[in-house]
Order: structure tokens, then C-alpha cells, then sequence
């Protein structure tokens, strides 16, 4: 028979097992926790970096495709010619856009940054939601090339396609109330799609 010192030994070594069982569950759980939490914290992070370029983008395009031109954004040597020839129309258009493009640009850079984060920890889905919006940047230079040519022409390259000046014109210069703008639209689609991705991961917090 089993004297009572032998009971006493197997239990305490059974009531051990079964502590270092639960303490291990509870390590187990409580970093399942903390890897879901962090991972919900980084989800929030890169969704609002990307929300914030995506916006600080789109602000961009409308200003490089704002209609009204302050007479400042001429260079000095357009208006010191009397008489503009159509490199001189041209040229000076030219700067205009040229200025205009550095914030885009730095814009870009920006929202390519988080995507590729975005790209990292979602996958593709985010890189074809941000493509769509490459897309339409890639339309405006189209049309900034497409018009400035035009002018350094004379206007003759336009004249021998009118509907084809009238996109490019179009494609150029908007503003965002014009809700019929082809191009315009395709931004706010492009916009709104990586808004519907970002909405859950902002949500998280």
C-alpha cells in the first residue's frame, strides 16, 4: 500500500504539471493577443498613412489642374516679348506645369511609399487600388505633353484632331466641381476605391 509521504509527492508533482499547463496556456493566449493587437495597430498606422497621401495626391492633381493660371506663374520672359511666337506660348506654359509638378511629384513619391506598405501587409489588392490612380496621372501627362505640343505647333496639331485637343484639353484642365469631366471622374473613382479598402483596417482601433 502507498504510504501517505508517496500521495503527497505525486500530487504535488501532478498539481505542478498542471500549473506550468495553464501558465503556458495563458503565455500562449496573452501573445496571440498581443501579435492580433499589434497587427491591428499596424493595420490602423499604414491605413491612415495611405489615406493621408492618397488625399495630399488628389489635392495635387487639382491644383496642377486648376483652370485659373495667377499671372505669376509665368517666367519674367514671357511677358518681355512683344510679340509671343508659339515657342514662346509654349515655353511659358511649359513653366507653368513644370512648377506645378514638383508638388505633384513629391505627392507621388509619397503615396508610393505607403503603398508599398500597404502592398506589404495586404498584398496585392492594395497595389491594384493604387494603379488605377497611377492610371489617371499617367492620362494627365498624356494631355500635359499632348497640349504643350500643340502650342509650341501653333495650335495646328489640335486642329487637325478637334475632338482629340478638346480630351486633351479636358484631361488638363478641370476643376473638381466639374463632375462631367472624364478624367475627374476617374480620379474620384480611383479615390474612392482605396477609401472603401482603407475603411476596415481604420476602423480597428
Amino acid at each position: 500500500m502507498t504510504d501517505l509521504p508517496t500521495w503527497i509527492t505525486t500530487g504535488k508533482d501532478v498539481l505542478l504539471g498542471l500549473a506550468a499547463i495553464v501558465t503556458s496556456s495563458v503565455a500562449i493566449i496573452g501573445l496571440r493577443r498581443w501579435r492580433t493587437e499589434l497587427r491591428g495597430k499596424a493595420d490602423f498606422e499604414i491605413a491612415r498613412g495611405l489615406a493621408r497621401a492618397t488625399y495630399k495626391l488628389r489635392n495635387e492633381l487639382e491644383s496642377y489642374r486648376a483652370p485659373f493660371v495667377r499671372g505669376g506663374e509665368f517666367p519674367d520672359s514671357y511677358y518681355q516679348a512683344r510679340t509671343k511666337t508659339a515657342q514662346d506660348e509654349a515655353q511659358g506654359w511649359a513653366h507653368v506645369y513644370a512648377n506645378r509638378w514638383r508638388f505633384v511629384a513629391a505627392a507621388v513619391e509619397e503615396f508610393d511609399s505607403h503603398t508599398l506598405e500597404a502592398e506589404a501587409l495586404w498584398g496585392s489588392m492594395a497595389r491594384k487600388k493604387a494603379e488605377a490612380l497611377r492610371e489617371c496621372i499617367g492620362s494627365l501627362n498624356a494631355a500635359t505633353e499632348a497640349v504643350l505640343s500643340d502650342k509650341a505647333q501653333g495650335g495646328a496639331d489640335f486642329r487637325a484632331d478637334p475632338e482629340f485637343g478638346k480630351r486633351m484639353r479636358s484631361d488638363l484642365s478641370s476643376s473638381r466641381s466639374d463632375t462631367n469631366n472624364k478624367l475627374t471622374a476617374s480620379i474620384t473613382v480611383a479615390v474612392g476605391d482605396i477609401e472603401e479598402m482603407l475603411r476596415p483596417h481604420l476602423a480597428r482601433k
